[in-house]
């Protein structure tokens, strides 16, 4: 273990050679390694080295800069709090709504509840902007957002995509027990969606 960040030095310093050229290379004798442990590592003068020149003892204690920096990323991305919701799809005959767990951040868990319901009805032609919620007492007010460019409107929706849209929203708000909603209203942009 000892003679290894010497053999990746020889390495490093016969490739910094070889890339200066002949007629630049300083003169670095190779022919006589030395068995002596030196405090640094030789280094050629038209190169710094990228070995890190820290005692051994520093090496074994600490990982590598490049290993920190993954666990630190999978930290931040792990850190916001998770948590299963059911949300509420209509089944394929258009009869019944069939829950479905979906894992959602714990503090905005009713608004991506609702997009991931969103998420469930995209249909031709039809296209959302955006969405918002907001809960007065008990009353849950879902604004969605119709796009300027959709070629269809809330009303051109058929029975069975009205019912899977606005049903599957209502029935994953007022079936949260944790959320406490026992009414949804739709808004588009405000304006109170009438059917």
């Amino acid at each position: 273990m000892v003679r290894f960040p010497k053999i990746l030095l020889g390495l490093f310093v016969a490739a910094s050679l070889a890339v200066a050229g002949c007629n630049e290379a300083p003169t670095v004798d190779l022919a006589e390694p030395t068995t002596e442990e030196s405090a640094a590592p030789p280094t050629v003068d038209a190169e710094p080295s990228t070995i890190a020149a820290e005692p051994e003892d520093k090496d074994k204690d600490k990982p590598a800069a490049t290993e920190a920096q993954p666990n630190a990323t999978d930290a931040a991305e792990k850190d916001p709090k998770m948590m299963a919701v059911s949300i509420y799809v209509m089944d394929e005959t258009c009869t019944k709504f069939q829950p479905e767990s979906v894992e959602v951040p714990a503090d905005t868990a009713m608004t991506e509840a609702v997009g991931k319901v969103l998420e469930r009805h995209s249909f031709e032609a039809f296209k959302l902007s955006g969405y918002r919620v907001n809960v007065d007492s008990n009353k849950a007010t879902v604004d969605l957002r119709l796009s300027e460019e959709s070629e269809r409107q809330f009303l051109s929706l058929s029975s069975c995509e009205q019912q899977g849209l606005f049903g599957g929203l209502e029935e994953t708000l007022i079936q949260h027990p944790d959320w406490q909603v026992d009414q949804v209203e739709f808004t588009n942009r405000g304006k109170e969606i009438v059917l």
